[in-house]
């Protein structure tokens, strides 16, 4: 009876989406691929994922982000005063993604025109240097509650893929929002403007906002900009508006989320829900 019952204990405490590590170290969120978790721990404390050393704030708060297709052990320390104070062991659930194969394509509609390429180069790197300048916002925005940017129907799913004539294209990293032209986009958390653009190659108009310890969240597509780089906003404030700008087939939103490298998913920074 007494093993019966800490089996049922164990079984319980892995299911629950708010882990508890031990009495110092909490875990919330979803250990998932494209998710993230919020984890506070011992104020002073360092913490290493895998050996790589994580961003802490001083009062022992930080995220980790999972990729689309992570390493599905990973191993999370925590160290206090000079001593590795918890050993974590995350399991991260993988998901299985929409590949849709599609052959006989013209060669001009599956890659952009060579005239085009040295304009992509810059944007990207552009966009790359702007997400790169996250990583020193210290200040925690993301503790400060989330919403949704917009509301509206789903057309597009975090990591689905195209082959297009045999040739793998990068899978979609983020949640395409399907609504009018011109319908508000409002900042679903606190945050610095990274980035504007109103007509990147792929994106059209282009917002990159940083919410604290490398963690980023954008939007694309829009027709309208209604803030400018370094600009601090508050959840709640508009940012834009719906378009169908760039290489977009029609109007919506794109909505998308990375920290640190890491492409995730949007729909789980509800772990920042107040």
């Amino acid at each position: 009876m007494l093993i019966k019952f800490f089996v049922v204990f164990l079984c319980l405490f892995f299911l629950s989406n708010n882990l508890i590590a031990n009495a110092k170290t909490t875990i919330k969120g979803d250990i998932i691929a494209g998710g993230i978790i919020l984890v506070n721990t011992f104020p002073g404390a360092s913490a290493r994922l895998d050996g790589n050393d994580i961003l802490v704030s001083d009062q022992g708060i930080f995220i980790i982000g999972f990729q689309r297709d992570p390493n599905p052990i990973q191993v999370l320390e925590i160290i206090h005063e000079n001593k590795l104070k918890d050993k974590i062991i995350l399991n991260v659930t993988k998901r299985t993604y929409n590949i849709q194969r599609i052959n006989g394509i013209e060669k001009e509609k599956v890659d952009p025109p060579k005239s085009f390429l040295d304009r992509i180069y810059l944007e990207r790197k552009s966009v790359k240097e702007s997400r790169n300048k996250a990583i020193l916002i210290e200040k925690l925005f993301y503790n400060n509650g989330f919403n949704v940017p917009a509301i509206g129907p789903i057309s597009g799913v975090y990591g689905s893929q195209r082959i297009l004539n045999g040739k793998a294209k990068s899978p979609h990293y983020g949640i395409d929002i399907a609504l009018p032209e011109g319908d508000r986009v409002f900042a679903p958390m606190d945050g610095i403007v990274l980035f504007t653009h109103n007509d990147l190659y792929f994106s059209g108009g282009t917002i990159i906002i940083g919410h604290g310890q490398g963690l980023t969240t954008s939007y694309l597509h829009l027709s309208d900009i209604s803030v400018k780089n370094n600009d601090l906003v508050k959840r709640g404030d508009l940012i834009g508006n719906v378009g169908s700008t760039g290489r977009a087939t029609g109007p919506h939103l794109h909505w998308g989320a990375e920290l640190n490298g890491k492409r995730l998913d949007p729909q789980y920074l509800k772990v920042f829900q107040k």
